[in-house]
């Protein structure tokens, strides 16, 4: 009789969201035999990373985010090209990424909230122009047309970026089972004292990896629920090229460009595992605030208002932590397209994943690739701001 545990997976990873395809993909893509489990359907996803707005954008929140998430959005800045490039040399198909940085606003009533951003940036050192760009009313203009005119002042930040995230993980998906995995849907996995469970049956693994997010309560009971909503518009005759946050005192509002003259807008940060559907009181809230950035936008049209639940921990940074069947990853919060390529340079240095992520692609110390960067931005700021 054959032995049941001899084709066993040797990894199993429970969610099918960023972190969980993520590591479907490089551990497939090393020959290894990967199961994933995920216990939405596959027509329905209910991961966050579905929901976000996918920016990677670690100096805008870096007034906001806790302390040493900054230098891991840095390296994954760096290793997001290089992997969106391996993973369209496998597929065939490339995922939109903007690279052309992104801008700061607020209202003339509360610039207060434009200076505090700048003194922030300068307690953390931050003044280069290839990281900060200050910019006026003519400056803005110049970068994004579409923006409202009573926008006065700004900062530019050249560096960040944002991606197409619902075709990323679509094409994850697919590149996972184009190397050999396997992804089984409307799967409910609970984790016991040592086993595992899909569906009430036992599963076995070499090594279980814990991604569910929300979810994963089971394997580290801080986690907590922070629900968020959004807006989803078309717009096909406004052209806006890159993310736009817009400052206020209550909240800070972004509104992300994605494919088709299509937008998502978000800003709503409620502790709450709710996944009803948006208030009456955010869609007003966000509303009224596209419309103040750009008033083109008032004909724009509502195609979707989704909510989701994004995974928080006490420390508000994500912690990888070993539990009897392999690790569970959590609280990437609302940072998961910031960090994840990070956390999953950490889970090869630190607990010996096989990823073939190359340290020196992430490091932040690369200095020929720092002045090279430099200089190409430094010929963009030239060319996009007047004098």
């Amino acid at each position: 009789m054959p032995d049941p545990l001899q084709n066993r997976p040797q990894f199993a990873i429970a969610g099918v969201g960023l972190l969980g395809s993520l590591l479907g993909w490089r551990l497939a893509r090393q020959g290894y035999r990967v199961n994933l489990f995920e216990q939405a359907s596959e027509h329905t996803p209910a991961a966050a990373a579905y929901t976000a707005a996918a920016m990677i954008a670690p100096w805008a929140e870096l007034p906001v985010c806790a302390p040493g998430l900054f230098e891991l959005g840095k390296q994954s800045r760096l290793l997001w090209p290089q992997w969106l490039a391996e993973l369209q040399q496998q597929t065939g198909e490339a995922v939109p990424f903007g690279n052309r940085g992104s801008l700061l606003v607020a209202h003339p009533a509360d610039q207060s909230e434009l200076t505090d951003f700048a003194q922030h940036m300068q307690r953390a050192g931050i003044s280069s122009p290839a990281q900060l760009q200050p910019v006026n009313g003519e400056q803005l203009h110049q970068l994004e047309p579409e923006l409202a005119g009573h926008f006065q002042s700004g900062f530019w930040l050249p560096q960040e970026s944002h991606l197409e995230n619902r075709q990323l993980l679509v094409l994850l998906q697919r590149a996972i089972r184009q190397l050999g995995g396997q992804i089984q849907y409307d799967a409910e996995v609970r984790f016991g004292d040592v086993d595992v469970q899909v569906n009430g049956q036992p599963v076995a693994a070499e090594q279980w990896l814990d991604c569910r997010g929300v979810g994963g309560k089971q394997s580290n009971s801080q986690v907590r629920g922070v629900r968020g909503e959004v807006l989803w518009i078309e717009a096909p005759d406004v052209v806006i090229s890159r993310p736009v946050r817009l400052l206020h005192p209550r909240y800070h509002l972004y509104l992300v460009p994605k494919s088709a003259g299509r937008y998502i807008l978000g800003a709503t940060e409620i502790e709450s595992d709710d996944r009803s559907p948006v208030s009456v009181r955010s869609a007003l809230e966000m509303l009224s605030a596209v419309y103040a950035l750009s008033p083109k936008l008032a004909e724009a049209r509502i195609i979707e208002l989704s909510s989701n639940v994004r995974p928080g921990l006490p420390s508000h940074q994500p912690e990888i932590r070993q539990i009897p069947q392999g690790l569970a990853i959590n609280g990437l919060f609302r940072h998961g397209y910031l960090l994840a390529p990070a956390v999953l340079l950490q889970l090869q240095q630190q607990w010996q994943l096989p990823l073939d992520i190359s340290p020196a692609d992430a490091s932040v110390d690369a200095v020929l690739l720092q002045h090279a960067l430099q200089q190409e931005l430094q010929q963009e700021l030239q060319q996009e701001l007047p004098a």
